[in-house]
């Protein structure tokens, strides 16, 4: 009888699994404070590309060690990002209850292309936080220009992350249906897919530019 080969498809694609489950745990407990929860996606990130580069040693010590790099940073972005989407996601939520032309139509584009842009920048916002950048003007700025170069790419990486926003927003039914996914691996996997797509199309998209 031949032994087990650990070392084969399956039991590295159930520890990659196992990786992916204990990250999101990670995540959701050190994003618990809420105002960690940029330094929490910054550590996902860094935490998979160790992972795909063959420097991941553990979950819990790379994504630490990862999230302690990018605290202050994580903690400024993450104030952007999540204030401003609060407040788009009130907007979109007041202006879908009114039937009306004219003024608030307008507004209701506004508010529209804003979403818009601010879900292209979310995508960039982490992998170019890697790199080393700390000023918020500059990430910021260069995730934009990257989010608008990259623009195939980014309306997958949008699709990708807007899944539990849109769930959230919808509520009912399909939230409840979400929210067990999101707790056991969906975070960790939706960061896992964007890292594997940005890997994949390196010869186009240079965060480091």
């Amino acid at each position: 009888m031949k032994k087990m080969n650990i070392e084969n498809p399956f039991f590295d694609f159930m520890g990659r699994v196992g990786d992916v489950m204990l990250l999101n745990l990670f995540f959701l407990i050190f994003s618990l404070p809420v105002i960690t929860m940029g330094a929490s996606f910054a550590a996902l990130y860094q935490s998979f590309e160790d992972m795909e580069n063959g420097e991941f040693v553990s979950a819990f010590r790379n994504f630490t060690r990862a999230w302690k790099r990018y605290l202050k940073t994580g903690i400024g972005a993450g104030a952007v990002l999540f204030l401003t989407g609060a407040l788009l996601l009130f907007d979109l939520s007041f202006l879908g209850g009114i039937k009306g032309n004219g003024t608030w139509g307008m507004v209701s584009i506004g508010v529209g292309c804003l979403t818009v842009i601010w879900e292209m920048v979310f995508g960039y916002v982490f992998p170019v936080m890697l790199t080393g950048e700390k000023r918020l003007k500059k990430l910021f700025g260069r995730s934009f220009l990257l989010a608008v170069r990259n623009l195939p790419v980014t309306i997958v990486m949008a699709f990708l992350n807007s899944g539990f926003i849109i769930c959230f927003a919808a509520g009912g039914e399909l939230l409840v249906l979400a929210a067990p996914v999101y707790l056991v691996f969906g975070f960790g996997l939706t960061v896992y897919a964007d890292t594997l797509l940005l890997k994949r199309c390196s010869r186009r998209i240079q965060i480091n530019a």
